[in-house]
């Protein structure tokens, strides 16, 4: 599922970068620090809820974020068979952790979701399909293979004969802010 997203003159105002490459329709640009809070506000102003990555209960964790100070700034994390800790690093980079024990679906496709709501009308039941949810969310911090991820429930859930609505909803305003590994 391919979704163009035009970003609002806020958002575009917010690219201040050092470098941008366009590919495919989608403009990738590296942004200062301060670039990336007016990122998050003109997201925000664009009625976006803006999640990304942030610590909380000792682990790198995908929720909610409103400045540049709720991400993991200079945290980073150790991963092994069993094993999950968050650890200190030496510089204050934003993304410097592998990817966490979360994943994007969560907000794409929740566990828990009303599909549909049915009313009694004396001998009658009115069964009414639940609407097709209106959050646009603005992912910051997606990994190539979280995208990858996003990709196969695309075609999953989004595309064929038995498209799930609601997801396709989600899907179509989402706007993903991609970071690369390392």
């Amino acid at each position: 599922m391919s979704t163009e997203v035009a970003p609002s003159d806020s958002v575009s105002e917010a690219m201040h970068c050092a470098g941008r490459a366009s590919m495919e329709g989608v403009e990738a640009a590296i942004l200062t620090r301060d670039g990336v809070q007016a990122l998050f506000d003109g997201l925000r102003d664009g009625g976006y809820r803006v999640v990304g990555p942030t610590v909380r209960d000792r682990a790198i964790v995908y929720d909610d974020i409103e400045t540049l100070d709720d991400l993991p700034r200079g945290w980073t994390d150790e991963q092994d068979g069993g094993h999950y800790r968050l650890v200190r690093r030496d510089d204050d980079a934003l993304f410097g952790y592998a990817v966490g024990p979360q994943s994007w679906k969560r907000f794409l496709h929740p566990p828990i979701q009303r599909l549909w709501r049915a009313t009694r009308d004396g001998d009658d039941i009115r069964v009414d399909a639940e609407p097709a949810p209106a959050e646009r969310f603005a992912f910051i911090g997606v990994r190539a293979c979280e995208l990858h991820a996003i990709a196969i429930q695309d075609r999953v859930l989004a595309e064929g004969a038995h498209a799930d609505p609601h997801y396709r909803a989600r899907r179509a305003g989402t706007f993903i802010v991609a970071v690369n590994c390392g």
